[in-house]
């Protein structure tokens, strides 16, 4: 009698092959975080040599993993919308309604921020933003940390999730100015945001 297939159980690979594994997926991620950085200082036009020399891999490597630059692209933008819903889980682990709505839309400057260039790349292509984002569900995590805040009566009622990468597509030009502070201008959209009466924030001065 066949009896039935046992589920596989990736522990129990051989030695070598749990190894080769392990450096895939250490190769992997040094590939997506030379991309980065490359894309973030030459754009698209990046090559993948370049890329696979700033990673220390052979250029073979970098197309083991991604077939062509368009599948290193949406890497890089599931990269980025994994790292905005790891924010937004941690705002939602904040008990405070305002605290976890303020703590994730200054994350998610800084992710702008420190991605500066890469923001400008990702942006030009829409569509692979828009893939990343749903499939992480960000606008529905959003829509969690917004909902919590309003129902607090913390912030405007008028507010809505889509309002919020608008925002960060907004504060993107103040960090093409090397003069100009961040923190200042989430500073006034965060105030912009509060529900009508709540006590302002102490903005950082002008530069």
């Amino acid at each position: 009698m066949a009896t039935a297939a046992q589920p596989h159980d990736a522990t129990s690979a051989p030695p070598h092959e749990r190894a080769q594994r392990s450096d895939a997926r250490r190769n992997h991620g040094r590939v997506i975080r030379a991309a980065r950085a490359c894309m973030a200082r030459e754009g698209l036009d990046a090559q993948m040599e370049d890329i696979a020399r700033r990673a220390g891999v052979g250029v073979g490597t970098v197309y083991r993993h991604f077939r062509n630059k368009d599948e290193l692209v949406e890497a890089l933008a599931q990269d980025r919308f994994e790292r905005l819903e790891e924010a937004a889980r941690e705002a939602l682990r904040t008990a405070d309604p305002w605290d976890s709505f303020e703590s994730f839309m200054r994350a998610a400057a800084r992710i702008q921020s420190d991605d500066r260039a890469l923001s400008e790349v990702l942006t030009s292509r829409p569509e692979t933003m828009g893939r990343a984002a749903e499939k992480v569900g960000i606008l529905d995590l959003v829509g969690q940390i917004l909902g919590r805040a309003q129902a607090a009566g913390v912030v405007r009622e008028d507010a809505h999730p889509r309002d919020v990468p608008m925002l960060m597509c907004a504060l993107a030009g103040t960090f093409r100015n090397p003069t100009s502070d961040p923190e200042r201008y989430i500073g006034i959209v965060l105030d912009g945001l509060r529900a009508p009466g709540a006590k302002q924030a102490k903005l950082p001065p002008v530069s």
